[in-house]
This record gives structure tokens, C-alpha cells and sequence, in this order.
């Protein structure tokens, strides 16, 4: 069933195949002619460009252009697809296709379209021209493979597979995404029957536990890794011995990566890192089993510990069943939330959601027990269908040692040309549209025109950077806020003691009502007041608003008098700040949590 206002391809309307002979060199030899014609367009200069298209009659309105290749790749190279786009409508509308000059002009257009490349320019040619045989699978192809990509994205699955299929053959694209998509949903959905336990197992070695995860550091520097890190630091000094392994094929793009990195005493393992994997994800969790299940066998672990998604899950749970080892599922986040946080509307209940959240639960059910950062998500998790005895809380924390730091905050404010005397609110995050920061920056648009001088800094970066960006400069704020971009992890902390006020004004979207984010933590333990979205998972997180400020999503003017308030209230400030710093000293220090695995561990023992 087609996906509602989804691109339509029309069956290929084609010439008879011509692969060999005069004919072909003849159409060979034109190829390699346009190709070169394309190539000399992109060289010239926008001046040289201007006057081509002069020449190429491309910009007269309503008159076709005197040399139709010509205009058309001078368009394309002057930024101008939309218009490339009408020329090459009128000239299809132009074709006789029982005319010698017609086809003439239909073939120049098909050889145009494919020295181009350019998808939403191939979908016109797709849906108007007869299109020559030996020029089929660059244009429907091309035109297949983004409507394919448009599908994938909404989630619907088995049409995107059904877009491509006829040019699998035809359009390496296609065959590409044939299999990939076919894999996505091999992957997803119930687990596969377990496979018979391995009789030759080795024995265990008591303590040692195997960790696997999809990145690590040092190469990618996230709220994921550095979680990972701090557990297994923790659990070290605590005297288990962790080790972590990454997904299959993973860092894919660091040059020679090591298949072993030591961080602070603790081994990371990385199974065939950097080789090109199969298409698709069933046969990518296959190699990783392979992989996990040497290693295990080399390493013996008392216990598998997964973190989502669910490819390490599926991966733990298949090789905890050949190997006989207990598994842990550590949920930390719902990535299907995230996922549709950023995806068309469409893809709420699209097939590729409800495998995926199919996949997770089974994940979660068959595990021997399940970790999550906070009551929001242990309710989620039991919703689907996991014993509530069996998950566990392991709550987002930091290092004791921070609670006493004084990172130079004052140094960070001199460094991006903030002064001391100024308040600053803002946020070390990753710049994403569910953080909400947009709200952030209409509250300080609101308070300068209340006369109330404030300074927003925003470090991080992100999918959403580009658009603040531009509605900091809407409001006339460029002055007043400050996006200085990523920064290394020692920096952060600097970054965050330069707040008066830490901001996490999260979107009311079911991801952030689930999940409580690491940095507010961090902003709590060195006694920066939070102020934060009233939802759930963030109430939690601020001991039911005893601990920081509560301000409803998306409403900028509460965030601006909260933010107002603050400022002119240094006895509020001061007492946010000692409230958050005795709610992580409490709840949520590394020590803490690894006493929690610890004794997890100790429980589920060996099977």
C-alpha cells in the first residue's frame, strides 16, 4: 500500500536496447561528449557561466534554449535548480516522440540527465521522457533510489524494498539499498530462536564482565561513551574487572584503528574495525555474534552487558545463549523516540517503528536483567513487557571529585569575550531540536525588551545549530549569545562553571518526557542552579523540583521570568545550587552506581 503523498515513478518507458556495434560506440562516444560538456560548465567562472547562458537563450522566458544540454548543466552549475527544472518541463513538453528531432532531443536530455546526477532533476526526466535503454537504470534508477531513501525515512519499509527491486540490477544504488533495507527488517521484530548452548564453553572467570557498546572513546566524544567510561572506571576501582568491546566494524572512519585501546587501565576491544561490512543489518549482527563470541571465549566473562540499542542487545543475547552467560540490557535512552523526534510525521506507527520497538522489547524481556537511568524509563520498559523485579535503576552520575571542583569558569567567560560581572545562562548540550534551546533564545529576546540584561551561552553542536543560529540573528541577539561549538570534555566543565544558570528547556516530545540527559547533572554537582522543562524524566532528575526550577515546555515567557527571578534573586540561586549539589552527592555519584552493578552482578551469578 503506498505511503500517502509519497513520489510516484511511473513504469520505465524505454527504447529498444542497443549494446554493441557502431550504434553503441557512436552513443558511447556522445556520452564521454556530455560528460565533458557538464565537466566545462562547473569550470567556468560565474561571469563565463552568465554569458554562456546568454548564448544558450536559458533565461528567456517561455522560449526554449537554443542548446538544451548546454542550459542545462549551466543552471545546475550556477545553483539554479529550480529553474533547470522548469527548462527541462518545457522541453519535454516539446518532444514529438514520433519525430526524428524529438528523439534526438529525448536522448540528448536522457545523456544530460545522467552526466548531471541531480536526483530531483532525474525524477522529472523520469516521469517525462521516453527514456532510451542504455540511460534506464542511471534515470529511473536514480529517480527510485531517493524516493526509496524519502520512504525509508518515513519508516515504511517494505515499499522502499518494492521501490528499488525492479533496479537491482541496474542501478548499484539500488542494489545497495535492496539489501539494506531487506536487512533492516530481517534485524528487527522478535528475536530469533537462541541457538543450542555450546557444551565446550569455557569456565568464567569470576568478576570479569564484557561490555558491549556501540562507540567509544576516544573516537567519539558523547554523552554515551563518557557514560560508558565512568561505569567501567567505577567498577574497576570497585575491583571487577571490565572490559568493552564495540559493534562490529566499528570506528569506521579512523584510518589504522587499533583493535585494542586502553583508557585508564581498561581494555577496548573493536571487532574488525574498519572493514567495509555487508549490506545490511541481519548479516552485520551475524559478524558481530562471530566476533562477540571469540572474544568472549578468549576473555571468559562472568556476565554480558549490553547497551542499547538493541544490535548489542540482539548480539549479547545470542552469545550469552551459545556461551551460557547471564545478560544485562542497559537501557539509556529509546532511540525509536529520538528517531522520530527528527523524522516525518508519518513515521509514528510506520513499519520500520513498530519492528523496532518490537525488537527492543524482546530485547528487554529476554535479557536476565534490565539497567535504565530513571523511573520514567523503568515504567516504559515495564510497559512493554519486562518483569519489574528484574530492572534495575543506574541513574545518569558524575565523579565524586567534581562536587569540590571549581573548574576556571572565569577563564571560559574571558576566552569567547564574556565578562565577569555579566549573567549567563545556557547550556553544554548537543544542539538538537528536541533540547529546545530555540525556546531559550525567545526568552532572552523577551528579557531584553524587559530592559533585563543577560548573556545566553550555548556550547555544543548539532543538527539544529544552523537554525539558531539564524533566529538569534532574527532577534537582533548576536551581541547577547554565544555558540562557540563542540568542545573537548575538559572544556565542558569549564564551560559549565561559567553559568549563573544552567538551561535544559527540553521539547515536550515523548523522548525527552522518558529520558534524563548527563549534562544537568554535571551542572548540579558543581553548584550551577538548573532551571528545566517541567516533564517528567527532568522532575525526576530534580528531585520533583526541590532541586532546581520547573518551567512548562515551550513557553518562553515563564523560562523568562524564571530566568529574570534568578538573577535578581541571589539567595534562590545560592539555594538551587546547594539543593542539586546534596542531590547528586546522595543519588548520584559513579561509586554509587557501580555498587548497584556490583550487586547486580553478584545476583544473577553464572548460569
Amino acid at each position: 500500500m503506498p505511503v500517502a503523498n509519497s513520489p510516484s515513478l511511473p513504469a520505465p518507458t524505454v527504447d529498444a536496447p542497443v549494446r554493441h556495434g557502431p550504434r553503441a560506440k557512436l552513443a558511447d562516444a556522445y556520452d564521454a561528449a556530455v560528460h565533458r560538456l557538464v565537466k566545462g560548465a562547473f569550470g567556468l567562472s560565474p561571469s563565463g557561466r552568465a554569458r554562456a547562458l546568454r548564448i544558450a537563450a536559458a533565461d528567456r522566458a517561455g522560449v526554449l534554449p537554443r542548446f538544451p544540454a548546454l542550459a542545462l548543466a549551466l543552471l545546475v552549475a550556477d545553483d539554479r535548480a529550480n529553474d533547470a527544472r522548469g527548462v527541462l518541463n518545457r522541453l519535454a513538453d516539446s518532444i514529438d516522440p514520433t519525430s526524428r528531432r524529438g528523439r534526438s532531443l529525448n536522448r540528448r536530455l536522457a545523456a544530460t540527465m545522467v552526466a548531471l546526477r541531480q536526483p530531483r532533476l532525474t525524477e522529472v526526466a523520469a516521469r517525462r521522457l521516453r527514456v532510451p535503454h542504455r540511460y534506464t537504470g542511471p534515470i529511473h534508477g536514480g529517480a527510485a533510489a531517493r524516493t526509496a531513501r524519502l520512504l525509508f525515512q518515513r519508516g515504511a519499509i517494505a515499499e522502499a524494498i518494492d521501490t528499488v527491486a525492479p533496479y537491482v540490477h541496474l542501478h548499484e544504488v539500488c542494489g545497495l539499498l535492496h539489501q539494506r533495507y531487506i536487512g533492516e527488517r530481517a534485524a528487527l521484530g522478535p528475536l530469533p530462536e537462541s541457538p543450542a548452548p555450546d557444551t565446550a564453553a569455557p569456565a568464567p572467570v569470576p568478576g570479569r564482565v564484557l561490555h558491549l557498546v556501540s562507540n567509544a572513546l576516544p573516537h567519539a566524544q558523547a554523552g554515551y561513551t563518557v557514560r560508558t567510561h565512568r561505569i567501567v572506571s567505577a567498577q574497576r576501582t570497585l575491583g571487577l574487572d571490565p572490559h568493552v568491546a564495540t559493534f562490529v566494524g566499528w570506528p569506521r572512519d579512523v584510518p589504522d584503528a587499533p583493535h585494542e585501546d586502553v583508557l585508564d587501565g581498561i581494555s577496548y576491544h573493536h571487532l574488525r574495525p574498519g572493514e567495509k561490512l555487508p549490506e545490511g543489518l541481519a548479516r552485520q549482527i551475524d559478524a558481530g555474534v562471530s566476533e562477540a563470541a571469540g572474544l568472549a571465549r578468549r576473555l571468559r566473562p562472568a556476565v554480558l552487558h549490553a547497551a542499547s540499542d538493541h544490535r548489542n542487545g540482539s548480539v549479547a543475547m545470542a552469545v550469552g545463549a551459545r556461551l551460557g552467560l547471564p545478560v544485562v540490557y542497559e537501557v539509556r535512552g529509546f532511540l525509536e523516540e529520538t528517531w522520530l523526534s527528527a523524522a516525518d510525521p508519518r513515521a509514528e506507527g510506520s513499519e520500520r517503528h513498530r519492528l523496532v520497538v518490537e525488537r527492543e522489547a524482546a530485547v528487554m524481556r529476554g535479557a536476565d536483567a534490565v539497567v535504565t537511568l530513571a523511573g520514567t524509563m523503568r515504567e516504559e520498559i515495564v510497559a512493554r513487557g519486562a518483569d519489574p523485579e528484574r530492572v534495575v535503576l543506574a541513574p545518569n552520575a558524575v565523579d565524586p571529585h567534581l562536587l569540590d571542583t571549581q573548574p576556571d569558569g572565569a577563564g571560559f567567560r574571558r576566552a569567547h569575550g564574556i565578562g565577569d560581572d555579566e549573567f549567563v545562562v545556557g547550556s553544554v548540550s548537543s544542539l538538537m531540536p528536541y533540547e529546545g534551546f530555540a525556546t531559550l533564545v525567545d526568552a532572552a529576546a523577551l528579557l531584553r525588551e524587559s530592559g533585563i540584561r543577560v548573556r545566553v551561552l550555548l556550547v555544543g553542536d548539532g543538527a539544529d545549530r544552523d537554525a539558531l543560529v539564524t533566529r538569534v540573528a532574527g532577534h537582533g541577539l548576536s551581541d547577547v549569545c554565544v555558540l562557540p561549538g563542540r568542545v573537548p570534555p575538559e572544556e565542558a566543565l569549564r564551560a559549565q562553571a561559567a553559568l549563573d544558570v544552567f538551561v535544559a528547556p527540553r521539547a515536550d516530545e515523548r523522548v525527552c518526557r522518558l529520558v534524563t540527559p548527563l549534562k544537568p547533572v554535571e551542572a548540579m554537582a558543581l553548584g550551577v542552579p538548573v532551571v528545566a522543562s517541567d516533564l517528567p524524566a527532568l522532575r525526576e532528575l530534580l528531585a520533583d523540583g526541590e532541586a532546581g526550577r520547573m518551567v512548562p515546555p515551550g513557553d518562553a515567557a515563564a523560562l523568562a521570568e524564571a530566568l529574570g527571578q534568578l538573577r535578581d534573586d541571589t539567595r534562590l540561586r545560592n539555594s538551587l545550587s546547594k539543593a542539586g549539589r546534596d542531590e547528586v552527592a546522595a543519588h548520584r555519584t559513579w561509586p554509587r552506581v557501580a555498587e548497584v552493578y556490583r550487586d547486580l552482578y553478584a545476583r544473577l551469578g553464572s548460569r
